[in-house]
């Protein structure tokens, strides 16, 4: 998990943005929002921003929105 990555595209992009992004991460294997070689990292940062900007979308703080998204990944994880 790329944090840094992660909050740049969520705070870069909206959530329209990024779910193009992922779509053409998809179809096509190229990805305007970001510039990583593995196909499978771009996707992962992608579709992580989804969830952070899904959550500052909803009132939250860039910065509150990614220490909960790496909250739950942590649960998920242990």
């Amino acid at each position: 998990m790329d944090i840094k990555a992660i909050k740049e595209l969520a705070q870069k992009y909206t959530l329209h943005e990024l779910e193009a992004c992922a779509l053409d991460l998809e179809n096509s294997g190229k990805c305007c929002c970001t510039q990583k070689e593995d196909i499978h990292d771009a996707m992962s940062d992608v579709l992580q921003s989804l969830e952070v900007r899904s959550l500052v979308d909803g009132g939250m703080s860039l910065q509150d929105a990614v220490r909960e998204f790496s909250k739950r990944v942590r649960n998920v994880l242990t």
